[in-house]
């Protein structure tokens, strides 16, 4: 067991590394680099992974359920014991709901199931920013906006990959090698720019962060196991969703408290510290997902 949760938590963790030190000795602006791995590379991988014939809508309806539940039972079960964490409502229940599937997701469970992960990786994705980007952005701001549902690329991307999936859409050869070799980009880089993004990062409230940091994972493991025992999801299915419970916040949640300034200096803590502790919440989360 030791030996599988090294050779998946180990390239993880390398990849940040090489883009922790690269940005702390060359300073370089991934602004751009950035945009083009979300606006193109990630809805390319969530086409090429839905599109595959092996994807069923079908089947995956539970484990879809599954994850919305994960979010918004999370949210409700950290509602009252926001006070504990030591930070506010509206900057604790984002911290909790939406953690990083991208960046840290995705490669977790690639490297834990192989191409078989793809799909519920994807399911978790794309769920997760739909939600975060409406239902958290409304959390920190008072508003939901329902706008970014359609105006979100992962929405197009993952209908236009489960039609093509169901109609049996055969792509030239060309075009699907094209698409694959977009795709592959995307894992590399996501955990490279999360380790550059680090490196500028500073740690303020780092008692605050702690406790929250901690605070999320008990409550997303709590909720995790709940609904294990009355939802029938087995093997990859259940792996992933264990998996997903032991993520850190997301980034993105840094970003919208400093937007709609929801205490963003402790969401920021919350987030940095999250992402130092997954060196032993990711490992956690692997032997448990391996029982």
């Amino acid at each position: 067991m030791f030996s599988k949760i090294a050779a998946i938590t180990l390239p993880i963790f390398v990849l940040a590394l090489v883009g922790f030190f690269y940005s702390r000795r060359v300073k370089p602006d991934l602004a751009g680099s950035n945009k083009l791995i979300v606006d193109i590379a990630l809805p390319v991988l969530i086409f090429t992974s839905l599109s595959a014939k092996s994807f069923d809508p079908i089947a995956a309806l539970t484990f879809t359920g599954a994850a919305i539940a994960v979010i918004f039972i999370s949210g409700l079960v950290a509602w009252p014991l926001a006070s504990l964490s030591g930070v506010s409502k509206a900057a604790f229940l984002p911290c909790v709901m939406f953690t990083n599937v991208g960046p840290v997701g995705i490669p977790l469970i690639a490297l834990a199931y192989g191409p078989e992960g793809m799909g519920p990786a994807v399911v978790l994705i794309v769920i997760s920013n739909v939600l975060h980007f409406t239902v958290g952005a409304g959390i920190m701001s008072g508003k939901i906006d329902w706008r970014m549902v359609y105006a979100n690329p992962l929405v197009w991307a993952t209908v236009l990959g489960v039609a093509s999936s169901q109609w049996q859409v055969e792509l030239p050869v060309w075009l699907q090698t094209s698409l694959t070799m977009i795709g592959n980009v995307l894992v590399p880089m996501m955990l490279m720019s999360l380790g550059a993004r680090l490196a500028s990062s500073q740690v303020q409230d780092a008692k605050v962060g702690a406790q929250a940091s901690v605070w999320v994972l008990v409550i997303r493991l709590a909720v995790v196991y709940g609904l294990l025992a009355f939802m029938p999801l087995q093997g990859v299915e259940r792996g992933a969703l264990i998996l997903f419970a032991c993520l850190p916040p997301a980034v993105f949640n840094f970003m919208l408290a400093d937007k709609y300034q929801v205490q963003p200096h402790k969401v920021a803590s919350t987030v940095i510290v999250g992402h130092i502790f997954s060196l032993a919440f990711l490992p956690l989360g692997i032997w448990l997902a391996f029982l």
